[in-house]
């Protein structure tokens, strides 16, 4: 049997190779056909419906290499999803192993994932088709988009897959892993988790942020080590959570709060992004070492 290497593959045969590719991929484990392995597609897509008949997922690629055990290692990998027939989210990728048993892709090549508001990318990812998971598996870096997104970013082949830099007025977190959710609608970053956003910094071991229904954060929980920098105004706790649209900081766990010499303590502090003001409850702790009235941005209320 010819192998399908097709270095000039025409419109009409192109279509022939997406078929036998669709098909491959959708046939039983049991009735894979050895002569099939070791061969190369060039140029393919796969559409994947849900029981109502509308496409959720896409596949496309340069080239697909059928490899033993239900495994397709794809060049340039594209997954799109959709939604009620709209686009919800791109996967792209050089290089990947699609397993069409469990439907699962795994790369340790870099990774671009871009949705209405949030572009995330990173070194290594896995993905789970039943589970609608995203893993990350090192430098994620995400950029939380405050303003009007671009259309859906999509990549050529040898375009760079680093995120570039943000604007100011987007929030950017960096960790080591990230595990993306979509049906929680959750993104969790785990080690070394720093938050770069126009009006402070918060950085932790572990970190969660929640969107909400209309796919815009809504709440970023801190946890470990918790440290948050706003001007002079410096933050420790073992949890916190930042609700974006009060611009509230909720700190808990032995929290306390340096502003140069001076220090404040509570078993809860919460402190509002565009005001000076900090509610402490119950029994706040205050020292002040400068001249400044204790009626300034460490008020007790």
């Amino acid at each position: 049997m010819r192998k399908a290497t097709n270095e000039h593959i025409s419109a009409p045969m192109s279509r022939i190779v997406n078929i036998f590719l669709c098909c491959f991929l959708v046939i039983p484990a049991a009735a894979r056909a050895d002569d099939l392995l070791g061969q190369t597609i060039k140029g393919f897509r796969y559409p994947a419906y849900d029981e109502q008949g509308q496409l959720k997922m896409e596949l496309s690629g340069d080239t697909a290499r059928i490899l033993p055990d239900n495994l397709i290692q794809i060049g340039n990998l594209r997954m799109t999803f959709y939604e009620e027939g709209k686009t919800v989210m791109r996967v792209a990728t050089p290089s990947c192993v699609y397993d069409r048993e469990k439907q699962t892709a795994v790369s340790t090549s870099d990774v671009r994932v871009t949705r209405a508001e949030i572009i995330i990318s990173g070194q290594g990812f896995d993905w789970n088709e039943k589970d609608k998971l995203v893993r990350i598996k090192n430098n994620s870096r995400v950029i939380l988009q405050k303003k009007q997104p671009q259309p859906y970013l999509s990549l050529e082949a040898g375009e760079d897959f680093n995120i570039p830099e943000a604007d100011t007025n987007n929030t950017v977190i960096t960790a080591k892993r990230l595990a993306f959710d979509q049906k929680k609608s959750t993104a969790v970053f785990e080690g070394k988790v720093v938050v770069a956003d126009p009006d402070l910094k918060i950085e932790s071991d572990r970190l969660t942020v929640s969107f909400s229904n209309d796919k815009k954060v809504e709440l970023i929980e801190a946890e470990g080590n918790v440290v948050i920098t706003r001007d002079t105004i410096k933050a420790v706790a073992r949890k916190a959570s930042y609700a974006i649209a009060e611009g509230k900081v909720t700190l808990a766990g032995n929290p306390c709060v340096n502003r140069q010499k001076d220090y404040l303590a509570a078993d809860t502090i919460v402190l509002w992004r565009d005001s000076n003001r900090i509610l402490c409850e119950p029994q706040a702790h205050l020292i002040i070492h400068s001249e400044q009235d204790a009626a300034g941005p460490f008020k007790n209320n």
